[in-house]
């Protein structure tokens, strides 16, 4: 199924594959179009279909700016998404690092060395 997204009756409809957007990253996108817009959001054949209605009036080339921004803005709160599972492991380890009180702080396994020439001791 080809989906469009499209601007019609002062209305922007976006649809984003549920299997490449997370419902996560959908609703914190939407979040910042609160103050300009009401939205609504549906699961209809694997697509979330969201409609953004302006809370007063907007003329349609703001619109058009509007639709290519929220376009933009799926996809960097997507992305922000998988970094943010993609790094967990690692924030826990600083987090757990930072409240260790030294039990964490030993040094590394085996003997430093200098195989490329470059002093470590200076």
């Amino acid at each position: 199924m080809k989906v469009q997204n499209y601007i019609a009756n002062g209305r922007i409809v976006v649809f984003a594959d549920e299997k490449l957007f997370s419902k996560e990253a959908v609703f914190k996108c939407l979040y910042w179009y609160g103050d300009r817009f009401h939205t609504e959001v549906s699961l209809t054949d694997g697509y979330y279909q969201i409609q953004l209605t302006p809370v007063g009036e907007m003329p349609a080339e703001e619109l058009k700016l509007f639709l290519q921004k929220l376009e933009r803005d799926l996809v960097d709160f997507n992305l922000r998404d998988i970094v943010t599972r993609e790094t967990q492991n690692v924030r826990d380890l600083l987090i757990a690092k930072a409240f260790s009180h030294g039990e964490l702080d030993e040094e590394p396994p085996g003997e430093i060395s200098d195989p490329v020439g470059f002093s470590v001791y200076e």
